[in-house]
Formats: C-alpha cells, sequence, structure tokens
C-alpha cells in the first residue's frame, strides 16, 4: 500500500492542523461490498472458499395495508451488442396501467427506481418497450418478505434476430446463432435467464453451466454464468466465467468490469488482514481492469467509480478525483464514487471540499445507515472551522 500523501496545508495552519487531529484516525472508507444484483459478502483469496455472508437484521414485517418505500435494482440484459442507447427508460405501473414512475438504466443496463407509498397489496408491473426488441410487461411479486427491496433482471428478447460477434467482428441473426451455437444450448441459456428474473441464481447458475458445456464458445452464457457466481459468492468461478467471456468477445467492456469488481473485493480482503503489499497488487490489477472497460465503455458509470476506488487504494489521489467525478458526471446517483471522493478530500486533508460532499451525500440519502458516522464526521469539521 502506498504511504499517505502529504496534505495540502490551507493559510490558516493552526485550523488545518486541529482538523487533521481531530480526523486522524477517522478517516472513513465507505464502499460496497455488493457485487452483483445485491449480494453481500467479500471476495476470498484465490482458492479459498467465501466466508458466509453476515446475517443482517430481519425488517420487521409491515401489516399488509401498511405503506412502505419500494426500492427496485434491476439490469437488463440483451446480449453482447447491448442497446443502441446510452439510457433505456424503464416504467413502472399499478394494475390497470396507473403510472407508478420510471427509471432510467445505463450503458451497462443497470438501473435503480425507488417510490414512496407502495402498499404490499399493490400490484406493480416493469415495461420496456425497445424497437428491435419483444415489449417486456413483468409482474413483479408484492411479497417482499419483509423487505421492500427486489432485485430484477429484465431479459429482452430481439424481434426477428439475436446480436451475436463472429469471429470476424459481423453480426449474425437467431437462426445463424442456432446454427453455430446448439439449439439446446440457446434454450437453456434462454431459460437460465428466466429463472434468474424470477430470483433464482443457483437454478440459473445450473442452466448456464449445461449451456456452456453444451457450447463453450457461448459468450452470453459463460458472461451470463459469472454474473450468476457473483450473487452466488462463487468468485473464483465467477473470474473463470469473466476471463472467458473477455476472450470470446474482445469488444466486450461487461466482462471487463465485473473482473475490475471482483479483483477490488479480493484487494479488500486482503487489506482486512494486514496485507498490505498484496493487496495494493491486487488493487493495481483491478484498475487495469477497469482501464480497459473505460476504453471499451466511455459511459460506464460503475466502471469510473470502481477504478478511482482502486486509484484511491493505491494512493493515486489525483486520479481518483478526476476518475470519481467523471463517475458522478455520468449518473449523479452513483452515491459510492460521492463517498469515496469525501475519503479522497478527507485523506488529502481538504475539508472543505469534503465537508461539502457530506452535504450533499445527506441531503440526497436522508434515510442512509451511513448517516451517523457522516453527521459525526460534519460536526468534528464544522467545529474544528470555528476555532
Amino acid at each position: 500500500m502506498n504511504g499517505r500523501i502529504k496534505a495540502s496545508w490551507s493559510p490558516q495552519p493552526l485550523r488545518a492542523l486541529s482538523l487533521r487531529k481531530i480526523l486522524l484516525g477517522f478517516l472513513i472508507v465507505l464502499w460496497p461490498t455488493c457485487l452483483v444484483q445485491g449480494q453481500g459478502g467479500q471476495a476470498p483469496q484465490s482458492g479459498q472458499r467465501p466466508p458466509a455472508p453476515q446475517p443482517q437484521p430481519p425488517a420487521a414485517i409491515p401489516p399488509a395495508a401498511s405503506i412502505q418505500p419500494l426500492r427496485i435494482r434491476g439490469r437488463i440484459i440483451t446480449g453482447p451488442q447491448g442497446i443502441d442507447s446510452a439510457i433505456t427508460e424503464v416504467r413502472f405501473e399499478f394494475e390497470g396501467g396507473q403510472p407508478l414512475g420510471f427509471a432510467y438504466a445505463d450503458s451497462n443496463g443497470e438501473f435503480t427506481f425507488e417510490r414512496d407509498g407502495v402498499t404490499p397489496s399493490q400490484t406493480v408491473y416493469a415495461i420496456v418497450n425497445i424497437e428491435g426488441f419483444k415489449p417486456y410487461r413483468e409482474r413483479l411479486f408484492n411479497d417482499f418478505g419483509g423487505s421492500s427491496t427486489r432485485f430484477l433482471t429484465i431479459f429482452l428478447e430481439r424481434e426477428s434476430t439475436v446480436t451475436m460477434p463472429a469471429n470476424n467482428g459481423t453480426v449474425v441473426d437467431l437462426k445463424q446463432l442456432r446454427a453455430k451455437i446448439p439449439g439446446k444450448a440457446v434454450d437453456e441459456y434462454e431459460k437460465a435467464l428466466k429463472v434468474s428474473a424470477k430470483g433464482n441464481p443457483v437454478k440459473a447458475a445450473e442452466g448456464l453451466e449445461r449451456a456452456v458445456k453444451l457450447a463453450p464458445d457461448f459468450y452470453e452464457a459463460h458472461y451470463s454464468l459469472g454474473i450468476q457466481y457473483m450473487g452466488l459468492q462463487k468468485y473464483d468461478q465467477a473470474q473463470t466465467a469473466f476471463l472467458r467471456a473477455r476472450d470470446l468477445s474482445p469488444k466486450a467492456a461487461e466482462p471487463l468490469i465485473n473482473l475490475g469488481k471482483l479483483y477490488y473485493q479480493r484487494g479488500e480482503s486482503q487489506s482486512d488482514v494486514g496485507r498490505s503489499a498484496e493487496a495494493a497488487t491486487t488493487f493495481k490489477e483491478a484498475a487495469d481492469f477497469l482501464e480497459e472497460s473505460i476504453r471499451r465503455s466511455p459511459l460506464s458509470p460503475s466502471a469510473h467509480a470502481y477504478l478511482g476506488a482502486a486509484l484511491y487504494k493505491v494512493g493515486s489521489y489525483d486520479q481518483a478525483e478526476t476518475t470519481l467525478k467523471r463517475a458522478l458526471e455520468l449518473d449523479a446517483g452513483e452515491q459510492n464514487a460521492r463517498l469515496m471522493l469525501l475519503n479522497v478530500y478527507t485523506k488529502s486533508g481538504r475539508y472543505d471540499e469534503a465537508l461539502e460532499q457530506v452535504n450533499i451525500f445527506l441531503a440526497k440519502n436522508p434515510k442512509s445507515p451511513q448517516r451517523p458516522t457522516l453527521e459525526a464526521l460534519k460536526e468534528k469539521i464544522e467545529r474544528a472551522s470555528r476555532k
């Protein structure tokens, strides 16, 4: 791990010294451990069995008629060619077509939807209409099991073609795909994604394993299998699947983004047990994957956010700041990038800028679990500023 950089002192040395003393040991590292579809846990070292996730306190199950906030995190899957749009609209509505609201998926197909005032007795539908794809309208099961958060995978089928990169970079239609990929493998792939959309990653992974066994060069199946393995915390298997997907589709950014996330989490695990030198190497490898992914997909907020975090970990604070700001430009809702930017400013002694990021985060996330920590940090900075 690189050493701490020298802080930039302000014209008021006593104030800066006071803040530095107060914040010594207070540097917060607030970064998600989730990788895919909200599945938590730290990535283990290569060859080790991942630790079991720590149980979270169960949320109180509300009465059937009670009102609770609805939060949906999801991803649109179309294949390696993606959608010819940087932003895709996902519409939500109640039974009968009454509109509930909209979410907008980024270039990677990831989106988040939040809305207050939804009761468990109400039926919600997700709708996506994109030219060239079959209309998607799916009922969301309203039994949240005590939690208002859902994880939704939307699988879009092309109306007449399924695009896939051939060895020479051309695009083939569905008939050509089935001529190249065994029909049984394509069937297993489609069934697995539909099972995944219903919240069963174990069966989805089993189906995708059958698909890649039938068709070892099936890019989509390898990539989707990596996603399922990450959700199941099978990180070594996920790495193998993503590396295979990368080799099969050299122009695709998604396998590299997820490899970067995986290596970042592995570096966190190494750092937590005091293996600093090894962690620094792993964070550098994460940065390498993410930099390459951004060259392939320059508009990915999550790739910029994780790259900024990896650069922060290796002490490249200026580059980390630039990259994290770019993540927020691409998606102002990328709050994990804002938290890491706060770490950059705090580590560099730029406390006014850190305070600004605290205020923005708290305004945008009034119910965040990090709120007590951030409010305590804010109070210390403000108290020292008045001296």
